[in-house]
């Protein structure tokens, strides 16, 4: 099912996340683990990815939303369901899982010892 999204008056088709995007993020410094931390260069790097347009326009394009009275959680809650949608998304959360019952597992059986 296809979803759009609004930023600045203008309706862009969602995209899921997948490795490429991933890559792509990790090509501007921006890993897994940098999410939390950077917020705003998500945002501008998911739109720029779902709009097929440069990251500084993108950056223009949320900043006028904000102006004109958007709000961050516009990009942001589809930018989340998309992640929670995505195939290869829920195959890294299902594998760090299986890594964290692993290490579980075997810090319980050293503490035994």
């Amino acid at each position: 099912m296809t979803k759009l999204f609004t930023v600045n008056g203008k309706s862009y088709k969602a995209k899921e996340f997948n490795f490429n995007f991933l890559c792509d993020l990790e090509k501007k410094d921006l890993s897994l683990e940098d999410i939390e931390k950077r917020p705003m260069s998500l945002i501008r790097a998911y739109l720029a990815f779902s709009a097929d347009m440069s990251e500084e326009k993108a950056g223009e394009e949320i900043e006028a939303h904000l102006i004109n009275g958007g709000k961050f959680n516009d990009v942001v809650d589809i930018m989340s369901e998309q992640m929670q949608d995505s195939g290869f998304f829920r195959s890294l959360n299902k594998g760090e899982e299986k890594e964290d019952i692993a290490t579980s597992t075997k810090s319980a059986k050293t503490k035994k010892q």
